[in-house]
């Protein structure tokens, strides 16, 4: 049976009449979901109570204290654990972007397919690296997919936060404001400054909530909420500074704000900006589809100005690489219509079968599965297919499931 893999709100990867989809957007699947982070943006699944959901106790944590509602069917995975779904393994690794994200590793009897999830690969005060995993085909994101994204080391970033904040915010009578995710880029700002100075951090709405659930699981984190006394004091001195999401209200007239996001690197000096990402830069990637040695690579997220980005790995490594679309792909390449046909002629000969042991006669089988539109000359290259393949065995009077 072939693996197959396509987007369709959310990646969807088939086998042998099986499937699972990854960071679905809406409900509209039947396969299990399998949720690689906390970020809404692939979460999604988590807003419908129906769908089976699997993902990490921290990933859980996490959009429970941002008070999303509908949590239930929900399934713990850790790292390392493999989930078996038929003939699909999933297995969970270190993502390195943000608190509980995983990258999943699909294995079948005709090949692996590594989903990278958004990833990282080190160079962080709160994440370990993300692990690379050989692969026959890699399904990466491409966020920061071009030559013009190239983060400075974090030391660097943090030491230049320091300088700004401590050196010109706070002698003008301000206070430093950083703008930021909640999760992730919020908990590397607290740490390099708990890290690097005494300047006590004020964190605000969403952000002191994550940063709870950091601290929870073992990150030492010193931080107070703006809305605590000791927060109002804080701010009422102007001597601290603030990490909040980007859309907070802050009633503060003394403020001196500053994005922290790795899409500064666009805004040059045009405003206060730091490229502070939690995503694999440019030269990361690259390095990660080294590492991962994969036979095809196909790249998912960014926009204009990284939709090239499989071109640079097509030159580089000289393996097949495309965006992932709608059009089901494999190990060996694009599904071709006719393949698409008979990859759904074996899925419904596999659901018609269905019962272990029980023998089904061969004219029976070929009137079932013309009722289902498919020519005889189709069912019998799909019985030779699956006994090939040793999903079926014939028997004295027809084929029955192994």
């Amino acid at each position: 049976m072939a693996l197959t893999v396509k987007k369709r709100r959310g990646t969807i990867i088939e086998y042998g009449g099986s499937g699972i989809v990854l960071d679905p957007s809406s409900n509209s699947h039947e396969y299990p979901a399998f949720v690689s982070h906390a970020h809404a943006d692939h979460a999604a699944a988590f807003k419908h109570p129906d769908m089976l959901k699997y993902a990490t106790e921290p990933t859980y944590s996490l959009l429970e204290s941002l008070n999303w509602r509908k949590l239930g069917n929900w399934k713990p995975i850790q790292l390392g654990e493999t989930v078996k779904i038929d003939d699909i393994e999933v297995k969970a690794h270190n993502a390195g972007h943000v608190l509980g994200s995983v990258s999943f590793e699909i294995n079948t009897p005709e090949g692996t397919i590594l989903y990278s999830g958004d990833f990282a690969m080190g160079n962080s005060y709160t994440m370990e690296p993300a692990r690379s995993v050989p692969c026959d085909m890699l399904i990466i994101e491409s966020t920061f997919g071009a030559p013009m994204f190239r983060f400075p080391k974090r030391s660097e970033m943090a030491l230049e936060m320091v300088r700004w904040a401590t050196m010109e915010a706070i002698p003008k009578g301000m206070i430093p404001t950083f703008r930021t995710d909640s999760i992730g880029n919020a908990q590397e700002i607290i740490s390099a400054f708990n890290k690097l100075t005494n300047l006590p951090v004020v964190t605000a709405k969403s952000a002191t909530k994550v940063s709870d659930v950091y601290k929870q699981y073992g990150y030492k984190l010193d931080y107070v909420d703006t809305k605590s006394p000791e927060g109002e004091e804080l701010l009422e001195s102007g001597r601290c500074l603030i990490v909040g999401p980007k859309s907070a209200k802050l009633k503060y007239d003394n403020l001196d704000t500053a994005l922290a996001s790795g899409w500064a690197v666009m805004l040059g000096h045009r405003r206060r900006a730091f490229p502070l990402s939690d995503h694999a830069d440019f030269s990361e990637l690259l390095s990660f589809i080294r590492k991962c040695h994969p036979k095809r690579v196909l790249t998912f997220h960014g926009g204009s100005i990284t939709k090239d980005f499989h071109e640079y790995v097509r030159k580089r490594f000289k393996i097949d690489a495309k965006p992932l679309t709608s059009h089901e792909e494999s190990i060996h390449g694009t599904v071709t219509r006719k393949e698409v046909r008979m990859k759904a002629c074996y899925d419904q000969l596999i659901r018609t079968v269905r019962i272990p042991g029980f023998e089904y006669t061969f004219p029976w089988l070929v009137k079932e599965m013309a009722r289902k539109g498919f020519t005889r000359s189709e069912t019998e290259s799909a019985v030779m297919h699956l006994v090939d393949r040793r999903i079926l065995e014939t028997t004295q009077s027809g084929i029955r499931l192994n």
